[in-house]
């Protein structure tokens, strides 16, 4: 949810998050949408017993549209890379 540019006006984007939140609780019993932390994600994916696979490969480079590469993004931060795989 969101990128670098979508948090620009807090209240709008919270109130329109709110207002999709209620109208999905309120028109599907099979699903419970809430607003959560990475740390309640996680416990509840913990739960699920479930063997992950390991990624050991750079998804680096790629595109996010035709003409948007990202090629080099974390080059410059080797250690960075390191946390992240062993998280």
């Amino acid at each position: 949810m969101g990128d670098d540019f979508n948090y620009m006006n807090a209240k709008m984007y919270f109130k329109s998050m709110d207002r999709l939140i209620t109208h999905f609780n309120d028109k599907y019993d099979d699903i419970t949408l809430i607003y959560s932390t990475p740390s309640n994600y996680i416990d509840t994916i913990s739960k699920l017993d479930h063997t992950w696979p390991t990624k050991y490969d750079d998804m680096f480079p790629y595109a996010d549209n035709e003409n948007s590469f990202w090629t080099g993004y974390f080059t410059s931060r080797a250690n960075d890379k390191e946390y992240i795989r062993r998280g």
